[in-house]
C-alpha cells in the first residue's frame, strides 16, 4: 500500500512538469518563423536556408541555440538578433551581407559564426565581433578582404579567411587576434609575407597561392607553429645552398606541388612529417636529412630522383614511412636504409627497377609494384629480417625462385605477372604465409597441394584471372584443398579456359559429373536403391491411374458421341417421314399437270390445250424453220433447240416416262385426230367459195397434209414403241417435279425431235402455212367425192 501511494505521489508530481514541457514545446512552436523548420529536442535548432529570405526573420525562439539562414538574400542583419540570448552557432553564409550590427552584445553564448560568401569589404564592417565574448571560429571566406587589419578579437581561436582578396600578411595583421591558433589563408593572390607576429599561432595555411620566396626569419614570429601548409604554390622556392627556412618547432611540413630543387629540411630540426611530392628534386646528397632526427614520415614520390646513396638517409634513426614510388630509379644501393632501424614501410613503385633490390633493411613492408622485375634470387630476402609484406604486382616475373627464404613474410603478392608454374619447393621455407596473390598470371596446370604443405597458417590462396585447362582429374585434389571449410579462395572465381567445350566454365561446373561420379558409396547405394524404387512405384501407380482415368473418359466421351448419333439419326428419320408425308399429302392434294408439245399439234390449240401448254419465249412466228435431217424432226431457231445447244456440252440425262403418261398421251393424240376431222368437216367454207376453189389445189393440199399427218403419226408410234419408260416411282416423280419447278417451260412431253423411218435426206419446211384470218381451214376431206 505504501508503495501504491508514493508511485501515486509521484505522478502527481510529474504532471505538472509534463504539462509545462507541453506548453513550452508549444510555445517554441508558435514562434517557429514562416518558411522555417524547428527542431526542439537535443539541440534546439531553427533551419532557414534556402529560403530566399529578404529581411532577418521574426518571432525567432529566445530559446534558439542553432540559427542557419545560409543561401537566402539578406542585405543586413537587425539589432534583433540580440534577444537571441542562447544562440551559440549564427549562419549566414552564401548571402549579400555587407557588414554586421554595431551592437552584438546580446550573443553572449555565440561560439561561431560563418560569414562567408558574402558581399563584405572590409574588416571594420564587421568589427563589432569583439563584442562576442564566447566567439571561438570564424568563417570570413570567399569575400571583399584586402587584408586583416582592423579584425580584433581577445577570444578568437580559428580563422578561415581562405579565398579572398588578401595579397599581403604584413607585420601588424595579426595584432588583434591575441589568442588565434589557427588560419587559413587558402586560395589568396598572396605573393609577399613579411614578419607577422602570433604568439599562439599553430596551424598555418597558404596552400594555392602565388608566393615566390620565403625568408629564413619568415616564420619566426610564430614561436607556437607546429603544422605548416604550402600546397600547390608553383613558384616557392624557401630553400637555396647558403640559407633554408628556419623553424624551432615546426613538426609537419606540406610542400607538395612546388618549385623545389632541394629538400632544404637542414633547418627545421623537430620536423616530424615532411611532404615533398610532385616537386622538381632530382638528387639526394649524402647525410642531407642527418639534422632531421625526429623525422618519421617521408614523401619524396613523384620527383625525379634517379638515384640514392649509401648514405643518403643516415640519422634517420626515427623513420616510419619513407615513399619513393613515382621516380626514376633503375636500381637502388643495397645499404640504402640500413640506418633506417625504425622503418615499417618502404615504397618504391613506379620505377624502372629491373632487378630485385638486395636490400638490407629492417622494414616490414616492401612495395616493389609497377615495376620491370623479371626474377629475383632466394636469397633476396635474407637481410630483411622483419619483411612481413612483399607486393611484385605487375611486374615481369616469370617463375618464382624455389626455397625462398623468409621465416617471417606473411603476405606475397604477385598479382598480373607471368607466372606460367610453381615449384613444389616455392613456398617450403616461408612458414609464415598466410596470404598469397597468384591472380592475372599465366598458370594453366593445376598445382599440386603439396606445394603449400608447409605453410600451416595459409588462409588464402587468389587464383582468379589464369588460362586453367580443366583436367578434371587433375584438378580434383586442388579444388578439394582450395574448397574445404575454411575455404581458401572463392570456388566462382576459377575459370576453365580450355578445352572448348567447357571454355568460361568454373571449375566446379566443368568437372562436376566427373567428380560426382562415385558420389555415392556402397553404404549408400542401398538407400539410393530403396529410393529410387519407391520413386519408380510412385511413378507406376501415378501412370496406371493416369491410364484408367483416360480409359474412363474415353469410354464417357464414346457413350455420349453414339448417344448423339442415335438422336440425329431419330431426328433425321423423323424429319423424313415428315417430309414423305408432306410430299404425299402434296401429291394427293394437286395432281400433276398435263402439258403439250406445240409440235404434237396439227392444227391451232384449243383455250385447254394451251392452257397445259409451257410458256414460250418467242412466239410461234420464230418457228418458221423445220428441218427433217437423217430421220430426225427439229424445230430451227425455237427455244428449245436454243435450250439444248446450251445442254449439249452437260451429260445427258435419262428420260422417263410413265405408262400412265403414253396412255394420256396416245389418247390426247386420238382425240385431236377426230376432233381435227370433225372441225374439217363442220368448218368448210361456203357453196361459193368451194366451187370457186381450184379442186387441184384444194387435191394438193389435202394429200400434204395427209402425208404430214401420216409421218408423224409414224414417228409417235415408232418413239412409243422403241423408248417405252419403267413404271414411275415416288423418287422419279419428284425429281420430275424438282426439275419442272426449276426450268419453267420443261414438260413431261418430249422435245420436238422425231425420227423420221423413211428416207434418209433431210426434208427443209421453208415457212409453215399460215392460218386464213376467216379461221377457216382447209379440210381432209375430198369434195370430189
Amino acid at each position: 500500500m505504501e508503495a501504491r501511494s508514493i508511485r501515486h505521489r509521484a505522478v502527481f508530481l510529474l504532471l505538472p512538469i509534463t504539462w509545462l514541457a507541453i506548453l513550452s514545446a508549444a510555445t517554441c512552436q508558435s514562434t517557429c518563423p514562416a518558411r522555417c523548420l524547428c527542431h526542439f529536442t537535443e539541440i534546439k535548432a531553427v533551419e532557414c536556408s534556402k529560403q530566399g529570405l529578404q529581411a532577418f526573420p521574426e518571432n525567432v525562439s529566445d530559446m534558439a541555440e542553432h540559427l542557419d539562414l545560409s543561401n537566402n538574400l539578406l542585405t543586413e542583419v537587425t539589432s534583433a538578433v540580440n534577444q537571441l540570448t542562447e544562440l551559440q552557432y549564427l549562419n549566414l553564409a552564401k548571402n549579400q551581407l555587407t557588414a554586421l550590427p554595431n551592437n552584438l552584445k546580446g550573443l553572449r553564448k555565440l561560439r561561431r559564426l560563418d560569414l562567408s560568401d558574402n558581399l563584405i569589404v572590409n574588416t571594420a564592417d564587421i568589427a563589432s565581433i569583439s563584442q562576442l565574448p564566447s566567439l571561438v571560429v570564424l568563417y570570413i571566406s570567399r569575400n571583399l578582404l584586402p587584408d586583416l587589419k582592423g579584425l580584433t578579437s581577445e577570444v578568437l581561436q580559428a580563422l578561415d579567411a581562405g579565398h579572398c582578396l588578401i595579397k599581403e600578411l604584413g607585420n601588424e595583421s595579426l595584432d588583434g587576434l591575441s589568442t588565434l591558433s589557427t588560419l587559413s589563408l587558402a586560395g589568396n593572390p598572396l605573393k609577399n609575407i613579411q614578419t607577422p607576429a602570433s604568439k599562439t599561432l599553430r596551424w598555418l595555411d597558404m596552400s594555392d597561392c602565388v608566393l615566390n620566396y620565403l625568408y629564413p626569419e619568415t616564420f619566426n614570429g610564430f614561436p607556437e607553429l607546429e603544422e605548416l601548409r604550402l600546397i600547390n604554390n608553383p613558384t616557392l622556392v624557401y630553400s637555396t645552398r647558403h640559407s633554408t627556412l628556419q623553424h624551432s618547432k615546426l613538426k609537419k611540413l606540406d610542400v607538395s606541388r612546388c618549385n623545389l630543387d632541394r629538400p632544404g629540411l637542414h633547418g627545421l630540426p623537430s620536423l616530424t612529417q615532411a611532404r615533398l611530392s610532385r616537386n622538381t628534386i632530382r638528387m639526394l646528397p649524402d647525410r642531407i636529412f642527418v639534422k632531421n632526427k625526429q623525422l618519421t614520415h617521408l614523401y619524396l614520390n613523384s620527383n625525379s630522383l634517379d638515384r640514392v646513396n649509401a648514405s643518403t638517409f643516415e640519422g634517420l634513426v626515427k623513420l616510419q614511412v619513407l615513399d619513393l614510388s613515382a621516380n626514376n630509379f633503375e636500381e637502388v644501393h643495397r645499404l640504402a636504409f640500413q640506418d633506417t632501424i625504425d622503418l615499417r614501410v618502404l615504397n618504391l613503385s613506379y620505377n624502372s627497377i629491373r632487378r630485385f633490390p638486395d636490400l638490407s633493411s629492417l622494414a616490414t613492408t616492401l612495395d616493389l609494384s609497377f615495376n620491370v622485375i623479371n626474377g629475383f634470387r632466394a636469397d633476396s630476402l635474407e637481410d630483411m629480417p622483419r619483411i612481413r609484406i612483399l607486393n611484385l604486382r605487375d611486374n615481369h616475373l616469370q617463375s618464382l625462385p624455389r626455397r625462398l627464404d623468409s621465416t617471417t613474410l606473411k603476405v606475397l603478392d604477385v598479382q598480373r605477372n607471368r607466372l606460367v608454374e610453381l615449384y613444389n619447393d616455392t613456398f617450403v621455407k616461408l612458414p609464415a604465409l598466410q596470404k598469397i596473390d597468384l591472380s592475372g598470371n599465366r598458370l594453366t596446370e593445376a598445382m599440386n597441394p603439396d606445394v603449400f604443405l608447409s605453410n600451416r597458417d595459409l588462409t588464402v590462396i587468389r587464383l582468379e584471372d589464369n588460362p586453367w585447362r580443366c583436367d578434371c582429374a587433375q584438378l580434383y585434389d586442388t579444388f578439394e584443398y582450395l574448397t574445404e571449410t575454411p575455404p581458401k579462395t572463392v570456388a566462382s572465381t576459377l575459370i576453365c579456359q580450355s578445352p572448348v567445350n567447357v571454355s568460361g566454365y568454373s571449375w566446379e561446373a566443368a568437372c562436376f559429373d566427373v567428380w560426382n561420379a562415385d558420389l555415392y558409396y556402397a553404404k549408400d547405394r542401398t538407400w539410393g536403391m530403396v529410393m529410387i524404387s519407391l520413386l519408380i512405384l510412385v511413378v507406376l501407380c501415378g501412370s496406371i491411374v493416369s491410364i484408367k482415368h483416360t480409359l474412363k473418359i474415353k469410354r464417357r466421351m464414346t457413350e455420349q458421341r453414339r448417344q448423339l448419333e442415335i438422336a440425329e439419326e431419330r431426328e433425321r428419320l423423323r424429319l423424313l417421314q415428315r417430309r414423305r408425308f408432306e410430299e404425299e399429302m402434296e401429291e394427293f392434294e394437286t395432281p400433276e399437270e398435263i402439258r403439250l408439245n406445240p409440235l404434237e399439234l396439227i392444227g391451232p390449240p384449243s383455250y385447254e390445250e394451251a392452257v397445259h401448254m409451257p410458256r414460250l419465249v418467242h412466239s410461234m412466228d420464230a418457228l418458221n424453220e423445220i428441218a427433217m435431217e437423217n430421220g430426225t424432226l427439229r424445230s430451227i431457231n425455237s427455244v428449245d433447240n436454243l435450250r439444248t445447244k446450251k445442254r449439249r456440252t452437260r451429260r445427258p440425262r435419262k428420260r422417263t416416262q410413265s405408262e400412265d403418261d403414253l396412255m394420256r398421251r396416245e389418247e390426247r393424240r386420238h382425240e385431236r385426230i377426230r376432233r381435227e376431222r370433225n372441225n374439217s368437216s363442220g368448218n368448210i367454207c361456203d357453196t361459193d367459195q368451194v366451187q370457186n376453189a381450184n379442186p387441184k389445189n384444194l387435191r394438193t393440199s389435202s394429200v400434204r397434209r395427209a402425208r404430214r399427218h401420216s409421218v408423224v403419226d409414224e414417228d409417235i408410234e415408232s418413239s412409243s414403241s422403241k423408248d417405252r419408260p419403267r413404271p414411275q416411282t415416288p423418287t422419279s416423280r419428284r425429281r420430275k417435279r424438282r426439275q419442272v419447278f426449276r426450268n419453267e417451260h420443261v414438260t413431261d412431253d418430249e422435245d420436238s425431235d422425231f425420227q423420221v423411218t423413211g428416207s434418209g435426206r433431210s426434208v427443209v419446211i421453208k415457212e409453215l402455212k399460215r392460218e386464213p384470218k376467216g379461221g377457216c381451214r382447209e379440210s381432209f376431206v375430198d369434195h370430189r367425192r
